[in-house]
């Protein structure tokens, strides 16, 4: 193996001192000069004596509240002596120590609004109300003389009158407002007159005009037979729908009523299931004309009925834009209700937001109607005028062409 150089040799470092064991380091001693002297005594503060107040003066005594006054006698004058004094006095009351009021004083003299059932106007005999509005009550009746039944329409503006209890005569409640009820009852003179000089199968035939109880009546035929709403939901309660034979039939039919009615410029303005009866020989009558007008007159704000469901937009406008197509629409509206048994959504939601289904497109429907006639039913409902049938004539149009050779 070679060598290996020698290496130089490290110097040793000394040894370092050994620290004195725990608890053997002693601090320095510190110098005499150094030291604190203790602090002098605090010297003690003399303190003032302290004072007692004087005694409190002794309270005012209280004095005695008077005795009250006595009552004065029973024969006083004041009011409360006399209610006292009869609380003392045990005699009891006669009929003359009780004051006398006027009967209009303790009593409301109103009568109900109706007349009641055996009231007599005339030779006519009430037998019970079948309806009323804001304008006017309906009545069957009993005709002493001829010994049959007839119905009274009396005119009875709720918001101008009210009936009085002894005599059911109807007085205004704000004589201020005898002009306007002189329009009204002017309307209803020319509503009747109207209606007289009216002859049609499906249309009732008016007998007689009454005064009395200072209004006026006038007398109509009565038909036998229920309404279309009743046949429509007894139809529904079996589970049926009314056939097809007898809506187109009685669609038609009614159709020729408003084409001849508005060819003397004259509207419904009422059409519903209830104002349509079947007469037991199957046959449609359109009854209660109390909302009729001339479609030229001046429509006044609260004047016109409106039937939810069954009247059109135009209708809950108060404006003269009311037509042969607003009675379209609410004959249409009558005919969606039958056929569904649903009621149409208000004519004024529908003129902003339409979501109803055309009956046209339900394949329940169509299974049991034909889509030319469920279409023309649908079209006749469109919220906007322009978009329905102008008038009855253009409906039946429609209708005969497609359906005749199959119903």
């Amino acid at each position: 193996m070679p060598d290996c150089p020698q290496l130089p040799r490290v110097p040793v470092p000394p040894p370092v001192p050994t620290l004195p064991q725990s608890g053997q380091m002693q601090p320095p001693p510190i110098p005499t000069s150094a030291r604190i002297a203790p602090a002098p005594p605090i010297p003690p503060v003399p303190m003032p004596p302290v004072s007692t107040p004087p005694p409190a003066p002794p309270l005012p005594p209280v004095e005695q509240a008077p005795p009250p006054a006595p009552l004065p006698p029973s024969g006083g004058t004041s009011f409360m002596s006399n209610i006292l004094a009869g609380m003392r006095d045990s005699t009891p009351l006669t009929d003359a120590d009780i004051p006398c009021f006027d009967d209009e004083e303790l009593l409301c003299n109103i009568a109900p609004r109706e007349l009641p059932p055996g009231h007599v106007l005339q030779r006519y005999r009430i037998i019970k109300v079948l309806g009323a509005g804001g304008f006017g009550i309906t009545y069957l009746a009993w005709d002493d003389l001829l010994q049959r039944k007839l119905v009274i329409k009396e005119h009875f503006p709720d918001m101008l009158c009210e009936r009085r209890g002894t005599t059911l005569n109807l007085e205004l409640r704000d004589p201020d407002r005898a002009d306007t009820h002189a329009w009204a009852l002017n309307n209803f003179r020319k509503e009747a007159r109207l209606l007289a000089t009216l002859r049609h199968p499906h249309i009732p035939r008016v007998y007689t005009w009454i005064e009395a109880h200072n209004t006026s009546y006038y007398t109509t035929e009565f038909i036998e037979g229920p309404s279309l709403a009743h046949i429509a939901a007894d139809y529904a309660a079996r589970g049926k729908r009314l056939p097809q034979a007898g809506l187109y039939a009685t669609l038609v039919r009614l159709l020729d009523t408003l084409d001849y009615l508005h060819e003397r410029e004259l509207l419904h303005l009422d059409i519903k299931p209830d104002n349509i009866l079947i007469t037991h020989q199957g046959l449609p009558k359109l009854i209660d004309f109390g909302a009729a007008r001339e479609a030229a007159g001046n429509i006044i704000p609260g004047s016109i009925v409106e039937s939810t469901g069954f009247s059109p937009a135009e209708q809950f406008a108060y404006s003269n834009g009311l037509g042969p197509w607003s009675d379209i629409y609410a004959l249409g509206a009558t005919f969606y209700y039958i056929i569904t048994q649903e009621c149409l959504p208000g004519g004024r939601k529908r003129e902003l937001h339409d979501e109803t289904v055309p009956l046209a497109s339900r394949p329940e429907l169509t299974a049991c109607y034909h889509p030319q006639f469920l279409s023309s039913i649908d079209r006749a409902i469109r919220p906007a005028p322009n978009d329905r049938y102008c008038n009855a004539a253009h409906w039946l149009a429609d209708l005969r062409a497609p359906l005749s050779r199959e119903v």
